[in-house]
């Protein structure tokens, strides 16, 4: 508001951008005199918030780096006032006045002099100039007040302004503009707040060495048709910090060149797309609005956009994000050191990223090429498994009637009649005859029959082979759709029980697993009580923990199938390998490595036994989380997890397990388990590839698709 003592200012209206683009700058005057503000209640009220802008009458010139103000020509100024709470009381050295109104107050002071005072002018409706008078305000609490000087005039100019020999006068002398707020308790002035202009060059008039100024900023070039400016340019701002800065919308109808030669470069290097993204996965899209205070001095006319938060940004690519200065708001609100981001940095990590997504997808497509092809020499392999099944069935049961062809009976014997002499010899002749042929006949054909049986049980078998080879030459490898069920008919069931590993440790010394390491948490808790379970050695129940142990050890490039073995499918280079990084338990930080293996147990091709002793005096309340790291975003199954004998049933029974999840999906992967109120128990995790393997996959694929890690947890008692 505008107290009215015949004070005017321009009938024009200013827009907004003008407003907040003034050409001066401001900075706070004689701080060490600002008297503070009190409420009602005596309580201080924050800082007045005070913003000066000169709308109109000052140009700068490049020539002299200073603006400069034609004496004749008048400048017009713009105060915001924002006070939160309502004013009553200014500080004083004698204590708390109260205050009767606050009024502003327009001069000029010397650089050379600050003491020294420039009266301002204002010019009146008859063209006549009166110094400037104090302008009286009102405050109302917790709102912006505006109040705009016009028709103002120095009363005099600065000294030196000739130049010499079309230079600058190194004797120049220079004013700054001083607007400052000021409140009266009892007839006396209390200064609140004060700003004070940059230097500035005040002139009688424009003579003839002048008029070439703005001239000097733009000259024709050496192409036809151009003009070039040795200097910074800007659009909708003065003040400029590139070469080029535009405060609002740019239409480009052609392309933006950038300088990509590789003859202008050096040190290049390629960068990791993999790193970049990840960048991009953790840059964060957001929708937001622009506040209109900062829209208004920005040039900017769409509120609502979608993008990036620049802080965000610098956390995660910090050369993208660059510090652009403070920047004052309409409402006189103040953001220093205002943050911009480099748009084409994030397209750059935008192309890597893509580049790295458009190789795993084509990795993907191979190997589900791969795992298609090795599904059609599977099922083949089945029917022909069946075909040789179903062979081998039928040939035994041909030679097995064959052979239960009963032998003729021998015809009883025919008491020959009672004759005499040589008629008795006669006819005994021929019936032994007869049946010698016959036994003769027989035999042979039942030879004839074995021997025909035989050929064709040979000539099956070896067709059956010779298919078989040819098919295995000929045809690649599977997908994982149907080889658990085709699997399992070619190769025998590998599970068997844990019991080998308790026997073992039976018969072992303590910690021979493990070099004499053992989960201990004696350097965080103390080790003053053994924890050892009620119950005897001799009288724990057995556990059927099923367990992956392999009788004879696997080639994982090979997979048997009726005594021949098939070469496993040639993955890529860029397979991803599924073996852990590192596992370890968290609450004391000890890892779990390969020192945890017995000899008698597997430990590689994909498969791993970890029998783990747990020292004896850890609480049975211990919660023990485990945690397991890879190189590369996996998922990890809890296919099994079997408890043992527990230690103190009354109170496992009172307490809830922490619930665990089937399955973790990333790079760092925890698991809660309840090993220390059990005296033993065991786990089996699966480390897999997204998508490629699951708890139901077959096991010989272990190493391929799959890593198998096998934990068996047990309390170490002597």
């Amino acid at each position: 508001m505008m107290d009215g003592h015949g004070y005017e200012s321009d009938e024009q209206t200013v827009s907004s951008i003008d407003k907040c683009y003034q050409s001066l700058t401001w900075k706070p005057f004689q701080t060490s005199n600002w008297s503070s503000l009190y409420n009602a209640l005596s309580q201080q009220i924050p800082a007045v918030g005070y913003q000066v802008i000169t709308d109109k009458g000052f140009n700068f010139s490049t020539v002299d780096d200073a603006y400069v103000c034609q004496k004749k020509n008048h400048f017009q100024v713009t105060v915001h006032i924002r006070v939160l709470g309502n004013p009553k009381y200014v500080k004083t050295q004698l204590g708390l006045n109260p205050v009767d109104n606050f009024y502003l107050r327009v001069f000029g002071v010397k650089v050379e002099a600050m003491n020294q005072a420039i009266t301002i002018e204002q010019s009146q409706s008859d063209r006549s100039k009166r110094p400037f008078n104090p302008v009286t305000v009102t405050l109302p609490p917790d709102q912006v007040t505006k109040v705009t000087l016009g028709r103002l005039h120095f009363s005099e100019t600065t000294a030196n302004n000739m130049r010499k020999k079309g230079k600058p006068n190194p004797d120049q002398r220079y004013f700054m503009l001083v607007v400052g707020l000021y409140a009266v308790s009892k007839e006396e002035s209390y200064l609140v707040v004060a700003h004070v202009s940059e230097r500035i060059i005040v002139r009688a008039s424009n003579p003839g060495q002048f008029e070439n100024d703005n001239d000097v900023l733009w000259q024709k070039g050496h192409v036809p048709e151009t003009v070039v400016s040795h200097g910074r340019v800007g659009i909708n701002t003065d003040s400029p910090d590139e070469a080029l800065v535009v405060c609002g919308n740019v239409k480009v109808m052609g392309t933006v060149m950038h300088p990509s030669d590789s003859r202008a470069k050096r040190n290049i290097q390629e960068v990791d797309s993999m790193e970049q993204l990840r960048r991009i996965a953790q840059m964060r899209l957001v929708e937001y609005d622009y506040r209109p205070e900062f829209a208004s001095v920005m040039g900017i006319d769409s509120l609502h956009e979608t993008g990036i938060i620049a802080q965000e940004v610098r956390n995660v690519l910090p050369h993208a994000v660059k510090q652009t200065g403070n920047v004052t708001c309409q409402n006189g609100e103040t953001i220093e050191n205002l943050l911009m981001v480099d748009k084409d940095q994030i397209f750059m990590e935008n192309v890597g990223a893509v580049k790295q997504l458009c190789k795993l997808t084509n990795n993907l497509e191979m190997r589900i090429e791969e795992l298609e092809l090795w599904n059609q020499k599977l099922a083949k392999l089945k029917r022909i498994s069946s075909l040789k099944q179903t062979t081998s069935e039928r040939s035994p049961s041909r030679f097995s009637k064959i052979s239960q062809v009963p032998l003729q009976k021998k015809a009883p014997a025919i008491k020959p009649k009672k004759v005499s002499g040589r008629k008795e010899e006669l006819l005994q002749v021929p019936t032994k005859q007869q049946q010698c042929s016959k036994r003769i006949f027989q035999t042979t054909v039942i030879a004839l029959i074995s021997v025909m049986a035989l050929c064709a049980l040979t000539i099956s078998t070896l067709y059956i082979l010779y298919v078989q080879e040819e098919a295995i030459e000929r045809e690649p490898p599977p997908t994982q759709n149907n080889f658990t069920d085709i699997a399992s008919s070619l190769i025998p069931s590998v599970y068997t029980t844990m019991t080998a590993i308790k026997n073992s440790m039976s018969t072992t010394t303590p910690h021979s697993s493990a070099e004499g390491q053992e989960i201990s948490f004696c350097d965080i808790l103390p080790c003053d009580q053994e924890y050892c379970c009620s119950i005897q050695q001799s009288k724990m129940r057995d556990m059927s923990y099923e367990k992956w142990l392999y009788s004879e050890p696997r080639n994982l490039s090979k997979v048997e199938t009726n005594g021949k073995w098939h070469n496993k499918p040639g993955f890529s280079s860029d397979w991803i390998d599924t073996s852990i990084s590192s596992m370890q338990i968290m609450e004391n930080q000890q890892v779990i490595s390969r020192h945890f293996c017995r000899k008698s147990l597997q430990c590689g091709s994909g498969i791993y036994f970890y029998a783990i002793p747990v020292n004896k005096y850890t609480p049975i309340n211990l919660r023990i989380t485990l945690e397991i790291n890879t190189t590369e975003p996996l998922i990890i199954y809890q296919c099994r997890m079997t408890l043992g004998n527990i230690c103190n049933r009354g109170t496992y029974n009172r307490k809830k397990r922490e619930a665990s999840p089937e399955s973790t999906q990333g790079l760092q992967h925890q698991w809660i388990l309840p090993v220390a109120r059990l005296f033993d128990s065991e786990y089996h995790f699966r480390v897999a590839t997204p998508d490629l393997a699951n708890c139901s996959t077959d096991q010989h694929f272990a190493g391929i698709l799959y890593t198998d890690y096998f934990l068996y947890f047990y309390r170490e008692c002597n």
